[in-house]
This record gives structure tokens, sequence and C-alpha cells, in this order.
């Protein structure tokens, strides 16, 4: 059973199956470059989203300096006249600095020694319940820096301890500590008690 296919000439065939394959290659082309421009789509609106952020950001330091020229023009505005200005004030700082400097150490207890009532106070909360440095700070209403500089202060002179097997680290009175509030305390004659007390 042979199959005539007279009507079927080779130049027939041929161009049959030449648009079958510009067709294929055709759609294999758009397949593959059409996500390419979605993508870059995609990329355009990262970058314009990108650049709108640093526009905003722009905007905003730019309204900041703005608020700090005026407010150096109305600090300027309020500063007299005949007051010195800060570069010739400049000069005596370097003067000042090319001096020999005397450095002089003292006794960490001397320091605690003549304190004033805070050391006292610390110690009489220290004696009720352990403290953290933040209850510490809050409890005599200074900064972080100055409550730290006193704790180790009181630390180096023995009347603190402080426990490091935990975080924050809580301050504990030591025997050095109540002998120093009992000193205290027995030095200020009954009198002055009476009359603190009026």
């Amino acid at each position: 059973m042979v199959l005539e296919l007279s009507f079927l000439s080779v130049d027939v065939v041929i161009l049959g199956v030449l648009a079958y394959v510009i067709g294929l290659v055709s759609v294999m082309a758009y397949q593959r470059y059409a996500p390419k421009r979605s993508d870059s789509r995609s990329e355009d609106a990262v970058a314009e989203a990108i650049v709108l952020e640093y526009t905003r950001r722009l905007k905003e330091y730019d309204r900041a300096i703005s608020e700090i020229r005026a407010r150096l023009d109305v600090m300027d505005m309020r500063l007299p006249a005949g007051a010195p200005s800060h570069t010739s004030q400049v000069g005596s700082y370097a003067r000042v600095v090319s001096e020999p400097v005397t450095v002089t150490q003292h006794q960490p207890t001397a320091s605690i020694e003549g304190q004033n009532g805070t050391t006292d106070y610390i110690l009489k909360l220290l004696v009720e319940k352990n403290l953290t440095s933040r209850d510490v700070k809050q409890a005599i209403g200074r900064t972080r820096e100055h409550t730290a500089r006193l704790m180790k202060k009181l630390t180096e002179a023995g009347f603190v301890e402080r426990q490091v097997n935990s975080k924050p680290f809580r301050y504990t009175i030591t025997e050095a500590g109540r002998m120093r509030l009992k000193g205290k305390a027995e030095a200020v004659p009954a009198s002055e008690i009476q009359q603190a007390a009026v």
C-alpha cells in the first residue's frame, strides 16, 4: 500500500516545513524575551522607590538644616555685639594646653569620706535590699554616668560589693559599709537629731 501523494511537490513540503520552523523559532524567542521586559519593569519600580525614599530623606535633612540655621541666627541676634567671638577663644585654649599640667592622685577612700549625704543615702538603701545601678540612679536622681562613678568608688573603697553572677549587676552593702553607717549614726549627737526633726 503505497500512498500516492502526487499533489505534494518538493517546493510545497519545503515551504511548509520552513513555515513551521519559523513559527516555532518566533514563539521560542517571544517566550524568552517577554519575561525580561517584565523583570525590567519591576527593577524600574524598585529603582524608582529607592530614588523616592532618598528624595524624601534629603528633604527632611534640608528642613532640619534650615531649622538649625534659623536657631543659629536667633542665637547670633541674642549675642551682644561686644561679646568675644569663638575664634578669639581658640588661641587662649591653645595657650592653656601648651602649659605643663600637674597631675595629682587622690586616695579613693578620702574622696568617699568627703562625700555629701549621697553616699550615706545609698548605703542606707542597700541595707534595706540589694539594688541595681538603675535602682540607685532613680533613687538619687543623678545621671547614669554619675551613678556608675559613685558606685565604682564605693566598690573600690570596700563599702559596697558588686554581684557579677547576674545581669544587671546588683550591689550589696559590705560590713565596712555597715560600720560606716553605724559610725555616722553614733557621731551625730541626739540633740542634733531632735533639732533636725523640729
